[in-house]
């Protein structure tokens, strides 16, 4: 598959998962970090060669897995969708947040 047939497949699959899930442009772009305007013109197709960390971005807002949303694989995850993407942002803050010392002097 080459990048203009990866990246049409994951704007079209953008708005199927979208709309599946009950979500609006704006909905999506702030579940993203992105702006309405960059999600629209990545499923219209404007955006032909969307970055890593932005499909990264979407794929979890979207509850689904890089490669689920380039069409690359069709299986579905194990999780509710919503669960996915809230266990990804949660992992995402315990990361970034500095290490803990736990009673008894070990870190976590």
């Amino acid at each position: 598959m080459d990048a203009e047939t990866i990246a049409a497949t994951i704007a079209r699959r953008m708005r199927e998962l979208r709309e599946e899930r009950g979500l609006s442009l704006h909905g999506l772009a702030e579940r993203a970090g992105l702006t309405k305007s960059h999600v629209w013109d990545l499923e219209r197709g404007g955006s032909r060669n969307p970055t890593i960390a932005t499909a990264v971005a979407i794929a979890t807002a979207l509850g689904v897995s890089l490669d689920n949303l380039a069409g690359l694989t069709t299986a579905q995850p194990t999780l509710h969708p919503e669960a996915l993407r809230i266990a990804c942002e949660v992992d995402a803050l315990l990361r970034a947040r500095p290490a803990q010392p736990v009673q008894g002097g070990e870190d976590v």
